[in-house]
């Protein structure tokens, strides 16, 4: 295993661990849960978090891979400050905080706390001494087989495949945000006329109650028609991304947010 990787070795090594990421992150939700969850930012079988974090980690810690309590220390330095600068730009680009540590001591602003800072210490320690020989190898062979210009369009066809999931991604984010304003809106109507969403909206979801005032027609085909386009309809990747993170807030429409996740918990009891 050699000290120090080439730019196209560390681009195979980001591939690599961006599955091996989602690998764990499935297998971590699957158990607490007890059903498959896909637990990806992605669509696909990829965390690329994990292969940034990794990546960073191969670039900057190889030197260091001897000692442990430098690794240590350096793995949960690089991995706290990926995990919070990936935290800040989604909310600032999505406006919704995907995962929330202001519930544990010794936190930064809800991105990264303490617990977790030692947990991903722990975890590079582990990989680096256990899991990357193994990785290492494989990388290797398969950059030895793939040389040259093969080497090349594989990585660019996986790489337009991480594209393509990633706007994908993106344009579903937009159109969860556009339902999410959608319904906050007419929670805004039915509190200008003196109506609670909890009165008018259902207990825990989007459903009109039975007393609902017959003189707005208009008001109650929106809301029917908001529920078949939000839940009903709705394609598999925003029911998906919802229930992957259940822990995710939207800063803009948190009301709406909570409301949706209930309505489609509802309909899977079905």
């Amino acid at each position: 295993m050699s000290g120090v990787y080439s730019l196209y070795e560390l681009v195979w090594f980001f591939f690599a661990y961006s599955f091996l990421g989602w690998c764990l992150e499935v297998c971590y939700c699957s158990v607490n849960t007890g059903h498959f969850v896909n637990r990806g930012f992605l669509n696909g079988p990829v965390c690329p978090i994990y292969g940034f974090g990794m990546v960073l980690v191969l670039a900057l810690l190889m030197p260091v891979r001897d000692n442990l309590i430098l690794l240590f220390l350096g793995g949960m330095v690089l991995a706290s400050a990926l995990e919070f600068v990936g935290g800040w730009a989604l909310k600032k680009l999505f406006h919704t905080s995907w995962w929330d540590y202001s519930d544990q001591p010794f936190n930064l602003k809800g991105y990264i706390c303490l617990k977790f800072s030692l947990a991903w210490g722990l975890c590079v320690l582990l990989v680096m001494r256990v899991l990357h020989p193994a990785v290492d190898v494989v990388v290797k062979g398969i950059t030895t087989v793939a040389q040259g210009a093969a080497g090349v369009i594989l990585c660019a066809v996986i790489a337009t495949a991480f594209l393509c999931d990633l706007i994908v991604t993106v344009r579903v984010l937009a159109k969860i945000e556009r339902d999410l304003g959608a319904i906050d809106q007419v929670a805004q109507m039915l509190q200008a006329s003196s109506e609670t969403i909890s009165e008018r909206l259902g207990n825990t979801a989007l459903a009109l109650d039975e007393s609902m005032d017959e003189s707005r027609p208009a008001l109650r085909a929106r809301v029917d028609l908001l529920r078949a386009q939000i839940v009903d309809n709705r394609h598999f990747v925003e029911q998906r991304l919802i229930r992957a993170f259940p822990r995710m807030k939207h800063m803009r429409y948190p009301r709406s947010a909570e409301i949706v996740r209930a309505w489609l918990n509802e309909k899977s009891k079905k």
